[in-house]
């Protein structure tokens, strides 16, 4: 008897896990109720169709967040482009990979599409190499920034790696690109920390949205402090926390004596704390230990507090289209107020809140056989068009 309570016990719990008996849902929409906000809804579906993940774990956001870690996209391309190395004033080199359309787009237009990566990632991850082959085929050039440090292979010129706020990095890269294709148009893509850094690099400077049509951010956290409490403790901890910190310490590992080595000449490492690095269990190691002290931040909270968005967003003024989901374990809902307010009271934003797809999952298909496009790549693309549509017919009717 007590056998089959038990297995009771546990299908029942398998079965709230999964969430197999919980409705698919279209997103939950928030905007400032304008004409231009309906006229992009109209013509991006992803945003107003329910979204029906992959059966048996696509309501998991869980399982969706760890195939997106672990696996990425399923039946990943490999896009052909041109890494372009730039070394600034301050000794930091910054790689970012170009890569021309291979279809012309559908407007005939010259579009290219700025990429910030996820946290540690690069142009190699393959969510975004899925994302580059699928808006180089719908006729746009994507340029991707891949985040000093990310990269084993290219060495570090100075003691410094990516933060989680900093946007010195992606602003540098767009200056050389809009040089390079001074006749494009311009919109940006921020993916998690990329995201971040996309909309306060926006905010930061009313004149950067000059040259940008407009942007996506994705399950991005918007308040550094907030967003990051829920990982200090429970099973986000044990598990979210563990793991992002040993996959920070994997890309730290390659440049371990271009950022530890001592010596005169090298006096920004003599700053940073090498043995709590290489012992650090938890992110916040890493921050304390690393991150805070690259730009001389006083403490973990000063460097956290500076390095959210939330602080600019309400600058932005073009339009944006912000994406979180409601099962993500990475970002909590507890900061969706931000870019709720902000879309509700600025008439070109829209912020959409799935209720399945973890963090940067959004896989679609079959349960064994997901597609090798998830809708992430579709909506950015259908989004991106839809204002390109509208700012065309907006010119022609002007």
């Amino acid at each position: 008897m007590f056998q089959i309570i038990a297995c009771i016990f546990i299908i029942i719990q398998i079965i709230r896990f999964l969430r197999l008996f919980e409705a698919c849902t279209p997103p939950k929409l928030y905007h400032s109720g304008t004409n231009f906000a309906s006229k992009v809804l109209k013509r991006c579906p992803s945003l107003t169709q329910v979204y029906e993940p992959p059966g048996i774990w696509g309501k998991c956001g869980h399982i969706q967040t760890f195939f997106y870690g672990k696996i990425g996209r399923f039946n990943t391309p490999l896009p052909l482009g041109e890494r372009f190395y730039k070394t600034l004033p301050s000794k930091e080199t910054i790689t970012y990979d170009i890569f021309q359309p291979l279809n012309e787009h559908k407007t005939r237009g010259d579009y290219t599409i700025l990429v910030c990566p996820g946290i540690a990632n690069s142009s190699e991850k393959s969510y975004v190499r899925t994302f580059v082959k699928y808006a180089t085929e719908s006729g746009f050039r994507v340029c991707v920034l891949n985040h000093i440090g990310s990269l084993a292979n290219v060495k570090l010129t100075s003691p410094k790696i990516f933060t989680y706020g900093d946007t010195r990095y992606f602003a540098s890269m767009i200056e050389t690109v809009e040089k390079m294709y001074s006749d494009s148009t311009f919109l940006i893509v921020g993916y998690s920390m990329g995201g971040n850094i996309a909309m306060k690099y926006l905010g930061e400077n009313s004149e950067r949205q000059k040259k940008i049509l407009c942007g996506v951010s994705l399950c991005q956290g918007y308040d550094a402090v907030r967003s990051t409490e829920p990982m200090k403790i429970g099973y986000r901890r044990v598990i979210y926390n563990r793991m992002i910190t040993t996959n920070i310490k994997k890309i730290i590992r390659p440049h371990w004596d271009d950022l530890f080595s001592s010596g005169d000449s090298n006096q920004q490492s003599a700053n940073y704390d090498a043995d709590r690095i290489r012992s650090a269990k938890f992110l916040h190691d890493i921050e304390d230990g690393l991150l805070r002290r690259i730009d001389g931040h006083e403490s973990v909270y000063a460097y956290m507090d500076k390095a959210g968005c939330c602080h600019v967003i309400d600058k932005v003024n073009i339009p944006v289209l912000l994406v979180n989901t409601e099962d993500d374990p990475v970002v909590v809902n507890d900061v969706h107020d931000i870019p709720k307010n902000y879309s509700e009271s600025h008439p070109e934003a829209i912020f959409a809140t799935y209720k399945f797809g973890g963090h940067l999952g959004y896989y679609t298909g079959s349960w064994y056989k997901p597609d090798d496009v998830t809708l992430v790549e579709k909506m950015i693309i259908e989004y991106i068009d839809s204002i390109i549509d509208i700012r065309q017919k907006k010119v022609h009717a002007d």
